[in-house]
This record gives structure tokens, C-alpha cells and sequence, in this order.
């Protein structure tokens, strides 16, 4: 039995089930059609997602859409959408581009999602109403056979670590998997034309857009050319399925598909691998936001940006910089080194300039050597208000570009030095140096 046959056993819904699924899908949506009725409810209710295109891999989430007629305002739309899902699952109000309600059924997760019902896509009110769309488009396009080729590729990218455009993943989403196959056939195809991407990738189906898009890849919407259906997928993501295919394709092993579990670095070779690389750890870290995590990467992303440029802007050299999301979210930064001399070079303007008087004016008795001039520049060796990153992170990181629930600093705190090899702290630093592919572990 080849790999993908393995895999696809593992991952593929035998009949009892489908059956099983069947009944939960049957039961919500009878209950949201009733208790619709109930309300005097103008709805139309549709299974959409890889449920409803049978392209789902064991456990999905079940996705069904409440279709409102596009003359409600959009205010009820999200009022009237709510109540009808809070009435049939208990669950949790969750945003994207408007409310909806997210839930769990014995295990699965459930999203019960309100949008417009649109004969067009140029109706389109938000980016949710293109879902009925998309749904008509791959079941029409998908051939029976190639259910089986979306499987595969989805749990090949699950295994890599790209599966998902929410903001956790920032990998590739399951419509984009399906046009792929779409596009190429199966499987196997994908991955041999992956490995001849390169950063702009541009792909489509039907007709190419108009519209130029700046990414990592392009792959045009075939049912709203001016959408890129890749738009989420970040640089790292493209570059780790790309170099996945590659060596897939040159050892074929089950890891790709189902990694083994990455275990933390025991501390003793932590420390080890500092002390032969000669840098330095610092890690601030922060009490975590309770929101959801595609509020709360976007801005542990802007955070980690924000305080990397803390430290640059203060002449400390950046090595390698992590996050780890536990009960607090650290940011792991190693630094060439955490202590710097206490001067600086400052240049100033050429000789030549008119502000050149002010420039000596200010330095000719501040700085810790006078002002010379090197290469038609004034020069002067200056004082540095920070030599230390751990200083420097603890008294100026509130001043830095952090996301907007971190500038708070609830629970911040930073440590160095020895500290960071302290109880519990594997998980943080393997963050930053494990870094092995999945399929290496």
C-alpha cells in the first residue's frame, strides 16, 4: 500500500461516518429552518464548507450559511442572524467582516454564519456573500475522483503546518486546496508544479483578472476576479509548502502527512547551543489578551515588529526573534550581544552644510570625544542614553508600535541573563531554536 493510500484511509469518511455527519447536518439544519419559521424569518438555510462539497477530512467544522433577502438592513441581518443561532447551538459570538455564532456538537465544531442571498457577486455587501458562490463553483468543477486529491493535499499542508487562512495559520484555505486541484488535476501534479513557483506565482482558472495584486501568490477568484484567493497566505507559509513538495517528492514518508510530536529542547542543550553560538536571549513577555486568536496574532505580530525595532533603533543586532503562545506571550529575542559600549559613532552633516555651526554647537562639549571630521562629515563619538536590551526593553517597551491589547503591558515583564534557563521555560526558548521542518522531527 503506497503512502497516499495509508493516508487517505486514516483521513478519508467511511460510511458510518458520513452517516454520522449526515445526522448532525440534517438535525441543524431542520432545527434553524424551524425555529426560522418560528420568528418570521424571510431565510433561506445552506450547508456550505468542505461538508457540504464533501472534500472534508475526518473531524470537520460544519459551516451552514442563513441566507437573509438583500432589502434587510444590514443591522437586522446581524441581530436576527445571532438570535436564530444562539437559539439552536450554545455557543460563542465570533466576528469576521459581521457576527456570527460558533459553537460545538459532539466534537465538531459548528459555525452558523449570516449573510445576503445574491444572484450576482456583484451584489456582493461583504466578503462572506461570495461563500454560496464558491460552493456552486467547486461543485461543479470538482470531479467525483478528485474529492479523494483534496484530502491528501489538505492533510499534506495540515502536517506541514499551512493548513488554514485564519490569522494563527496564515496558510493556505481549504478553497484555495480545492482550485488547486481544480487547476492541475490531483495531488501529485500540485506538488510537481510547486516546486517551480516563485515569490509572485501567479495562477488561475478561467480567465486571469485584471486587477494587480502584491503577494507571495496569486491564485484569481474564479467567481470575483478582483479577490486573490492567496491574499492570507504569508511568505514563510508558501516557502515551507514549496520546499515540502520538493522533498516529498525525493522520499516519500507518512511524517509529511502526520509529523511526530515536537517535544521541547531539554535546558541543558539549550544551553548548550547558546554558549556555542556566543549570543544572547532576552525575553519579554506579557499577560495574554483574552480574545480570539484572529484578533490576537495580528497583534502579537505587530507587537514582536514593535519591540524588534526597539531594539534595532538602539544599535542592538537581532539574530533570531520567536513568539510562544502559553498562559503569557513571550517574545524571544537573541541578540548578538545584550550589552553594547557606551558610545556610539553619531554622524553628522558635512562640513560644508549651514547646520554644520549647530551640529558642533551641540556636540563640542557633550559628546565623549570632540567632533571630527571623517570622509567631509562631522563626526562625534556620542553617549548611548541605553547600552543594556534588557534595560532598554523595560523602560521603553510601552513606548514602542505594540498591538492594541498590549500597550496596556498587563503583566509585563522581562528577564535575561541566566533567568532565561529558568523552571518551565523549555517550551519558550524551543520556540525560537527548534527549527526543524515537521516532517524532520
Amino acid at each position: 500500500m503506497s503512502i497516499e493510500e495509508q493516508v487517505l484511509g486514516r483521513i478519508s469518511p467511511d460510511k458510518e461516518y458520513r452517516s454520522f455527519i449526515e445526522r448532525i447536518v440534517d438535525d441543524l439544519l431542520k432545527k434553524l429552518r424551524s425555529e426560522a419559521v418560528k420568528m418570521g424569518l424571510e431565510v433561506e438555510i445552506m450547508l456550505v464548507g468542505s461538508v457540504a462539497k464533501d472534500t472534508y477530512v475526518l473531524s470537520p467544522d460544519i459551516d451552514i450559511f442563513i441566507l437573509f433577502p438583500q432589502k434587510l438592513p444590514r443591522d437586522k441581518l446581524e441581530k436576527y442572524g445571532l438570535e436564530l443561532g444562539k437559539s439552536i447551538i450554545d455557543g460563542q459570538e465570533k466576528y469576521a467582516e459581521h457576527p456570527y455564532v460558533h459553537g460545538e456538537i459532539q466534537g465538531l465544531g459548528i459555525d452558523l454564519v449570516p449573510c445576503y442571498k445574491l444572484e450576482d457577486i456583484a451584489e456582493m455587501k461583504s466578503a462572506v456573500d461570495r461563500t454560496p458562490f464558491h460552493l456552486e463553483f467547486v461543485k461543479k468543477n470538482l470531479k467525483p475522483e478528485q474529492r479523494d486529491e483534496v484530502r491528501l493535499l489538505k492533510q499534506f499542508m495540515k502536517g506541514l503546518g499551512v493548513y488554514g487562512a485564519e490569522a494563527k495559520v496564515e496558510g493556505f484555505s481549504g478553497y484555495l486546496t480545492e482550485l488547486l486541484i481544480i487547476k492541475y488535476g490531483d495531488f501529485r501534479t500540485v506538488l510537481n508544479n510547486a516546486t517551480q513557483w516563485t515569490n509572485g506565482t501567479t495562477l488561475w482558472l478561467e480567465k486571469k483578472g485584471r486587477t494587480k495584486f502584491k503577494g507571495h501568490m496569486v491564485f484569481y477568484d474564479p467567481v470575483d476576479l478582483k479577490r486573490n484567493v492567496a491574499s492570507a497566505l504569508s511568505v514563510d507559509s508558501y516557502a515551507i509548502f514549496i520546499q515540502a513538495c520538493n522533498d516529498y517528492l525525493k522520499e516519500e514518508r507518512i511524517e509529511f502527512f502526520f509529523p511526530r510530536e515536537r517535544n521541547p529542547i531539554i535546558m541543558s542543550e539549550m544551553e548548550d547551543m547558546i554558549a556555542l553560538r556566543g549570543t544572547s536571549i532576552v525575553i519579554a513577555s506579557f499577560n495574554r489578551p483574552d480574545i480570539i486568536d484572529d484578533n490576537l496574532y495580528p497583534q502579537i505580530r505587530k507587537t514582536q515588529e514593535g519591540l524588534l525595532s526597539l531594539l534595532r533603533e538602539r544599535d542592538f543586532t537581532i539574530i533570531d526573534a520567536d513568539f510562544h503562545v502559553g498562559d503569557r506571550i513571550s517574545f524571544v529575542f537573541e541578540l548578538q550581544d545584550d550589552v553594547l559600549p557606551r558610545c556610539h559613532r553619531h554622524v553628522g552633516p558635512p562640513v560644508w552644510m549651514d547646520h554644520s555651526e549647530r551640529f558642533l554647537d551641540k556636540w563640542e562639549k557633550s559628546g565623549l570625544s570632540p567632533p571630527f571630521i571623517d570622509n567631509g562629515r562631522w563626526i562625534v563619538l556620542a553617549e548611548r542614553e541605553f547600552t543594556n536590551a534588557l534595560d532598554l526593553l523595560a523602560r521603553e517597551a510601552g513606548k514602542a508600535a505594540l498591538g492594541s491589547d498590549f500597550k496596556q503591558m498587563k503583566g509585563y515583564h522581562v528577564i535575561g541573563g541566566n533567568e532565561v534557563f529558568g523552571p518551565g521555560m523549555e517550551p519558550v526558548l524551543s520556540s525560537l531554536m527548534d527549527k526543524r521542518m515537521n516532517w524532520e522531527i
